[in-house]
């Protein structure tokens, strides 16, 4: 599901699209339910029955699919093994149920193709939803990334290294800036206090940026601050209780809040 949904560019949470954890959890809460309906505890069964469910298939009163957007326009969550999805900040929800349905129809045609042919030809069901060259691409260049690393940890470094600074041999100079400089040589203390009155020193460019309170960028538009911002005060409420707070002052204070929404959660 992670290689499907990276694949089809819906994997990104700052894009709108579902994150591993919320992707999980709906998992989770698919294997469960389908269980304790009958279904039984197949990889092929599961797969078909979660691409049937989120992709609402069947009639809007079939207990065997769940609106993911209509849960995401009332701020309800879905809640599983102790995680919780809240869905009101995927603002391209209604992208992910359609590549759901659509990947439904792509297996069931598969399927249907390959009895036609009472197995005279070996096709994988898979390559129907997820492009095996890119992912195969993707791999390789994983592996590439990881033999990389290994040769870069285990290589030795040299004893006469410039930028060495583990037990070894005195080196006389070492790395900067604005290259090497020796290390005997005392640096000028003043040169960086006087640079910015120097008569050729400009800034590149104003900085007009907002920035919060410790520095950081404040981005202009924040689709998922907004989506949150449109709740309605029950549904805030519920927002607040399903936080997983460290601090304990903020869990003993937001305790009762905690028990409403696992009380009215799904």
């Amino acid at each position: 599901m992670k290689a499907l949904m990276n694949q089809q560019g819906l994997d990104k949470p700052f894009t709108g699209g579902l994150g591993s954890y919320k992707l999980y959890v709906l998992v989770a809460y698919h294997i469960e339910t389908h269980i304790a309906n009958g279904g039984n505890d197949r990889p092929s069964e599961i797969l078909i029955s979660l691409l049937y469910r989120f992709g609402c298939v069947g009639s809007r009163r079939d207990k065997l699919t769940t609106n993911l957007v209509r849960l995401g326009n009332s701020g309800e969550m879905i809640t599983c093994d102790g995680g919780m999805c809240e869905l009101t900040p995927v603002f391209r929800l209604p992208d992910c149920v359609e590549m759901f349905r659509e990947c439904h129809e792509r297996l069931t045609d598969r399927c249907l193709l390959i009895d036609d042919c009472s197995g005279a030809h070996h096709c994988s069901y898979l390559s129907s939803i997820i492009d095996c060259h890119s992912l195969r691409e993707a791999r390789e260049a994983s592996k590439r990334r990881a033999r990389l690393c290994d040769n870069i940890i285990t290589r030795p470094t040299p004893l006469d290294h410039p930028g060495k600074v583990s037990a070894g041999r005195r080196i006389s100079h070492v790395f900067t800036r604005n290259g090497s400089i020796s290390a005997a040589s005392k640096p000028d203390n003043n040169k960086r206090k006087n640079i910015n009155n120097s008569p050729g020193y400009k800034r590149s460019k104003s900085d007009t940026a907002k920035r919060g309170p410790r520095g950081g960028l404040v981005p202009l538009n924040r689709p998922d601050l907004s989506a949150r911002k449109s709740l309605g005060a029950e549904a805030a409420v519920m927002q607040r209780g399903m936080k997983q707070r460290k601090n304990k002052k903020k869990q003993a204070r937001d305790k009762e809040l905690t028990r409403f929404a696992s009380r009215n959660s799904i």
